[in-house]
């Protein structure tokens, strides 16, 4: 038997909200931090000069390097019963269900992360939309997010999928 509907107007109206613009840094020691803590020692993140021989010119970030700096410290006090801040940086609609999950992501990429680099960051909900799971109601909210560098690049889009339960 399917659920009643969660999705009020109010919810819906969320489609096309968008949030941004934040800003990354991309500085050496970050990308340095980020590599060795995901074990990527590629040279290309540490050696200038192997960097600069190389095809790209310049020391690079790992890709998934713009992900480390979404979230800013928050107290434990100040967290939601899930154990996420209440403000981020992609909107999420006030619904009746109180965990977020997520439910996957997809990213294409355009250029590389150059250090030296300021990426900005927009997200905006694209849809918005209920299924029944296994214990009750499920809400998947859908967002796109487009990450371009100072000079007006796209570096990435990221399409990603929360899941509230």
């Amino acid at each position: 038997m399917a659920s009643a509907s969660l999705l009020t107007d109010e919810i819906r109206a969320w489609i096309g909200r968008e949030a941004g613009p934040w800003t990354i840094e991309v500085t050496p020691r970050d990308v340095k931090r980020f590599a060795v803590a995901t074990d990527d020692l590629n040279p290309l993140y540490f050696d200038e000069e192997y960097a600069r021989k190389s095809r790209y010119g310049g020391l690079l970030a790992p890709p998934l390097f713009y992900m480390a700096p979404l979230t800013d410290p928050v107290p434990e006090s100040q967290l939601r019963p899930d154990g996420l801040p209440y403000e981020g940086k992609f909107p999420i609609p006030p619904t009746p269900l109180p965990r977020l999950m997520d439910g996957g992501t997809e990213i294409e990429f355009f250029t590389p992360i150059r250090v030296g680099d300021t990426l900005t960051g927009r997200s905006k909900i694209v849809d918005i939309y209920q299924k029944d799971g296994r214990t009750g109601p499920l809400i998947f909210v859908v967002r796109e997010t487009t990450y371009t560098n100072q000079r007006g690049e796209i570096v990435l889009v990221e399409k990603g999928t929360a899941i509230l339960r």
